[in-house]
């Protein structure tokens, strides 16, 4: 699990220590800035430098100097997209969340140019964004479409049909509680990729494309990984429930 994230504090090329600054250098990463470069040119490149060194080593200063040195400016572009679509989320928890999958994914990271992290964090934070507001819409729909059928029904409904929905709703939660056991057990009879692939693409929502740079194959490879998964999922889901299904009949 990712540790708490330093609080919100703007960074600069010079706010570097001494020792982060070393660390790069012996990276072969030029900290000053050159004549040519822009101030922006600038950042990106440290961001990119700092990402990298945390790639490579998983040390957590690396991890802490990348988020003090990036973070200022990807809230702030956070909040331009939040404006933009008018939608009603805080941009410092989708900053939060943004840098807990940039630890994440981190061995997923190409440093392609000077610019590749500014890149690589926004494709993630549109990403937060988009799944923030997914759940954010269900979480109103299902809230007023239950308002609604509560004050329908509550006018309508005896006592014992309101009792027989108590039981059903309990008997459907027993019922769900069973298939996700089963579909937990047959997740872990997979192979360290497939559970990987799965994880991404239906657990994060990564695209296809995406995926394929974490895991680093071709798109077409990574069509049959998820096709493959999912049927071996399926097939150990379908063995696992009809041997409950055998036993419960035998008791």
């Amino acid at each position: 699990m990712v540790a708490a994230l330093p609080e919100l504090t703007v960074a600069h090329p010079t706010s570097l220590s001494e020792e982060v600054r070393l660390a790069l250098e012996l990276r072969g990463c030029d900290v000053e800035r050159r004549p040519e470069e822009s101030l922006e040119g600038h950042l990106d490149r440290l961001d990119t430098a700092l990402m990298a060194w945390f790639r490579d080593s998983g040390a957590r200063e690396a991890f802490d100097a990348l988020y003090r040195h990036s973070h200022a400016r990807v809230v702030s572009w956070l909040r331009w997209v939040v404006a933009e679509q008018r939608a009603r989320l805080d941009p410092v928890e989708l900053l939060q969340d943004t840098f807990v999958n940039v630890y994440r994914y981190s061995r997923g990271f190409r440093a392609d140019h000077g610019g590749s992290f500014r890149v690589w964090v926004r494709t993630i934070a549109a990403n937060v964004v988009r799944r923030a507001r997914t759940v954010a819409a269900r979480l109103r729909f299902v809230s007023s479409e239950h308002d609604l059928l509560v004050a329908v029904e509550s006018e309508h409904r005896s006592p014992q049909a309101r009792v027989m929905d108590v039981e059903e709703t309990h008997s459907l939660r027993d019922a769900y509680l069973i298939l996700l056991q089963h579909y937990l057990a047959a997740y872990e009879q997979l192979s360290p990729r497939d559970r990987r692939a799965l994880e991404l693409v239906e657990l994060d929502g990564l695209s296809y494309a995406q995926v394929c740079d974490v895991l680093n194959v071709g798109h077409s490879n990574m069509k049959m990984i998820m096709l493959r998964a999912r049927r071996r999922l399926l097939q150990r889901m379908a063995l696992s429930l009809g041997a409950a299904e055998s036993e419960a009949l035998a008791a």
